[in-house]
């Protein structure tokens, strides 16, 4: 009997190790997860608009007010740029405004004449919430000064640019031009003249380090753009 047991022993202990040698195969309980981040890439876009401008009356339908033709010394005119933020994120916003000049005669408001001098031909008073960064000569092949471009950013004098988020609007850069009091004779009359203005706009974090003044500002924008105007 006592040969027995062992015998059984010995049989059991081969049963328990065919278990775990099957158990050694068994799959093991595992789990795995995975979480994707998703990026959206916002967009800084702007655009320039006019309101008080554009709902001038224009009956002859060539784009241009019947209150901009046919101009008068001294005349003013209604215009109002404005910058409207149309992207996803913050923005910076500048403003560049072209004014034809000539080397004309101008006259005081009591009827004096000034000396001949490279003048402007339109004139406006910018919007205490705009800062100016200075002027740039634009010249012709000949060499001749042919306009001057003023450049402004959307800051308060002495401050940091002016955030204009999503969907906000900025001050108008100015409400009207003047027409300059020029002597008449000078090649003037039945001429048209142009004032363009250019408006940019750029995101507001991550500029070199967390630049925000104006002229720090426009200095990467510039750079980026490419634009080789130099404003002093």
């Amino acid at each position: 009997m006592k040969n027995k047991k062992i015998w059984m022993g010995s049989a059991a202990a081969a049963v328990l190790a065919a278990v775990m040698t099957a158990g050694g195969i068994m799959a093991y309980f595992t789990d795995t997860e995975e979480k994707v981040n998703h990026f959206t890439v916002g967009s800084v876009e702007i655009t320039l608009e006019e309101p008080k401008w554009d709902e001038k009356p224009d009956e002859d339908e060539d784009g241009v007010p019947d209150e901009a033709e046919d101009l008068l010394p001294v005349q003013t005119v209604t215009k109002d740029p404005q910058i409207t933020n149309t992207g996803t994120n913050d923005a910076f916003v500048f403003a560049v405004v072209q004014v034809p000049c000539r080397n004309i005669v101008t006259a005081n408001t009591d009827g004096t004449k000034n000396p001949q001098a490279m003048t402007d031909l339109f004139s406006y008073r910018p919007g205490n919430a705009w800062t100016s960064l200075g002027m740039y000569e634009v010249t012709g092949e000949d060499g001749t000064v042919t306009a001057h471009k003023y450049l402004y950013a959307y800051a308060p004098l002495g401050e940091n640019c002016t955030v204009v988020k999503p969907g906000e609007t900025t001050q108008p850069l100015f409400e009207s031009v003047t027409f300059v009091n020029a002597v008449e004779g000078q090649g003037l009359e039945n001429a048209a003249f142009d004032l363009e203005i250019s408006a940019y706009g750029i995101q507001t974090t991550d500029l070199d380090g967390g630049r925000e003044t104006p002229a720090q500002v426009w200095g990467i924008l510039s750079n980026q753009k490419e634009l080789p105007e130099t404003y002093q």
